[in-house]
C-alpha cells in the first residue's frame, strides 16, 4: 500500500503530461517545473517525518525505558508535530509565492494565456497547506504501524487527482482548470486521513495535558532531524536543482524532456523507497528490543526488495527509450545515453539509502556531512559539465558525486555498528540486482545502435 500510494502521488502528476503536450510543449514544461518544486517542499522538513516515524513506533512499542521521564511520549511527539507541520505550512507556502514564482517566470512566459498560467500557479502555491496536512496524518500513522489502510486512501485520492486534472486539460485546454480539479480529491483525503488519525489518538493528543515542556521535547527530535535534513536539502536539493537551473538556460522543449526524466526518477525513488519506509517501524521496534539480528535480517529484505524494484523499474525505461520513435512517441525526453547515467546514479543512491536507513534506527544521524558533502560535489560538478554537456552533464554529475563518500559510507558504518558479515550480506541484496540493471542498460544501448531513429 504504501508502494501503491507512492506512485500514485507521482503518476498523478505525470497523467496530465501527454494532453499537456498536446495544448504546447510551454504548457508541458510549466507543469513539470511547477511539480518539481511541490518535491522541493519536502526539504523543509529536514528530515522530520522519517524521525518522527521512528521516534513514535519507539515510544508505541511498549518497552520501559529506564529514562522514561525523559524519552518522548506519543503525546509529547505529536505536540511537537502540531507545531512542526503547522509553521511548514506557512513557511512552505511563502516560499511557493516568492522563490517558485520566480521559477517558472522563465517558462510561463512562453505560455500565451497569462491569465490561466498565473491562476493555475496560484492555486497549486496556495494548496501547499493540504499536501502538508496529509503528510502529517501519514506520519502520524506510519509511527504507531497503521499503514496500510491509510495509504490505500492516499493512493485513491490521487489516482482519482490525477484523473480528473487529466480530463480538465483534454476537455478544456485550461491550465486554470486542471489545477482546480486535481485539488478537490485531496481536500477530500485530507478529511478522511485527519479522522483516522483521530481515532488513533491525534487529536486527544494533541489537547492532552503533558507536564514535558515543548523545549525539551523538541531538543530531542532536532538534533538528528537536522542532520537528516541539512543533507537532503544539499543532495536532493542540487538533484533537482539541476532542472531548475536548466529551465532557466534552454528551450521549453529540453527543459520538459529533462524534467520528465526526472521525475521517472522521482518515481521510481518514490516505489523503491516503499519497501524500506514499511519496514522502518518494525526495524525500530527490534532495535528498542535489542534484537539485533531480527531487525539485521528485515533490513536486508528490504534492501533486496527495493533494490529490485530500482533495477526492473529503470531497466524497463532504458529498454523503452530506444523504442519510442517506432510507436510514433514525438514528445521531449532525454536520450539513453542520459537515461543510463541517471538510472546508474539511482541504483547507487538506493543502495547506499537502504545502509544509511537501517544504520539511522541508532538515532546516530550521519546525513547531515555525507548528504551534504555529495551536494556540495553535486553541485560544483554541474556548475562544471552542464556548460559542456547539457542534460547529460547533469546527469553525470550526479552520478559522480556519490562515488567519494555516499556510494560506500553508509555500508561501511551499518556493517561496523551491527557486526555484519560482508560482503556476504549484499551478494544477494544489491549484487544480483545491480548486474541486471546493467544488463538492461547494456541491452538498450544495443537496441539505440540498430533501431533506426
Amino acid at each position: 500500500m504504501l508502494a501503491f500510494s507512492s506512485f500514485s502521488r507521482a503518476g498523478s502528476y505525470l497523467l496530465p503530461v501527454p494532453f499537456l503536450y498536446q495544448v504546447g510543449t510551454a504548457t508541458a514544461a510549466f507543469w513539470l517545473l511547477a511539480i518539481t518544486l511541490i518535491g522541493l517542499q519536502n526539504l523543509l522538513f529536514l528530515g522530520t517525518p522519517q524521525i518522527l516515524v521512528r521516534m513514535l513506533a519507539a515510544a508505541n512499542s511498549g518497552i520501559p525505558h529506564a529514562d522514561a521521564n525523559q524519552v518522548p511520549s506519543v503525546s509529547d511527539l505529536s505536540r511537537l508535530m502540531r507545531i512542526v507541520f503547522g509553521s511548514a505550512a506557512v513557511i512552505s507556502t511563502l516560499a511557493m509565492l516568492t522563490f517558485g514564482t520566480w521559477s517558472v517566470v522563465a517558462v510561463a512566459r512562453h505560455i500565451d494565456n497569462r491569465l490561466d498560467v498565473w491562476g493555475a500557479w496560484l492555486i497549486i502555491a496556495l494548496s501547499s497547506p493540504l499536501r502538508i496536512i496529509i503528510l502529517s496524518r501519514l506520519t502520524f500513522l506510519n509511527g504507531l504501524g497503521e499503514i496500510a489502510r491509510a495509504r490505500l486512501n492516499d493512493g485513491l485520492a490521487w489516482i482519482v487527482s490525477g484523473t480528473l486534472s487529466a480530463f480538465a486539460i483534454f476537455a478544456t485546454e485550461s491550465l486554470l482548470y486542471m489545477a482546480l480539479a486535481s485539488q478537490l480529491p485531496i481536500v477530500i483525503s485530507a478529511m478522511m486521513l485527519t479522522r483516522m488519525a483521530n481515532a488513533r489518538g491525534w487529536k486527544a493528543y494533541g489537547v492532552a495535558r503533558t507536564t514535558a515542556p515543548i523545549g525539551r521535547i523538541a531538543s530531542q527530535v532536532w538534533p538528528p532531524a537536522w542532520r537528516a535534513g541539512l543533507g537532503s536539502l544539499l543532495s536532493t536539493g542540487a538533484r533537482q536543482g539541476a532542472g531548475i537551473v536548466l529551465a532557466q538556460f534552454v528551450s521549453p522543449a529540453q527543459t520538459a524532456g529533462y524534467l520528465l526524466a526526472l521525475n521517472g526518477i522521482s518515481v521510481i525513488m518514490m516505489l523503491s523507497a516503499a519497501p524500506l519506509q514499511s519496514a522502518l517501524h518494525i526495524i525500530s521496534a527490534h532495535f528498542a528490543r535489542g534484537e539485533t539480528n531480527a531487525h539485521v535480517l528485515a533490513s536486508e529484505a528490504a534492501r533486496a526488495r527495493s533494490l529490485w524494484i530500482t533495477a526492473l523499474l529503470a531497466g524497463a525505461v532504458a529498454l523503452a527509450i530506444p523504442l519510442l520513435p517506432l510507436i510514433g512517441w514525438k514528445h521531449a525526453f532525454v536520450d539513453s545515453t542520459t537515461w543510463c547515467l541517471l538510472a546508474a546514479g539511482l541504483m547507487v543512491q538506493r543502495y547506499a539509502a537502504a545502509h544509511l536507513q537501517h544504520y539511522t534506527v541508532t538515532n546516530h544521524v550521519i546525513w547531515h556531512w555525507l548528504d551534504g558533502l555529495t551536494g556540495v560535489f553535486n553541485i560544483g560538478l554541474c556548475a562544471t559539465l552542464i556548460p559542456l554537456a547539457g542534460t547529460k552533464g547533469a546527469a553525470l554529475a550526479n552520478l559522480l558525486s556519490l562515488l567519494p563518500l555516499y556510494a560506500w559510507v553508509p555500508t561501511w558504518m551499518a556493517v561496523r555498528r551491527f557486526h555484519m558479515r560482508w560482503p556476504e550480506t549484499d551478494i544477494y541484496t544489491a549484487l544480483i540486482p545491480a548486474a541486471a540493471l546493467f544488463a538492461s542498460l547494456g541491452l538498450a544501448a544495443a537496441l539505440g545502435a540498430i533501431l533506426p531513429r
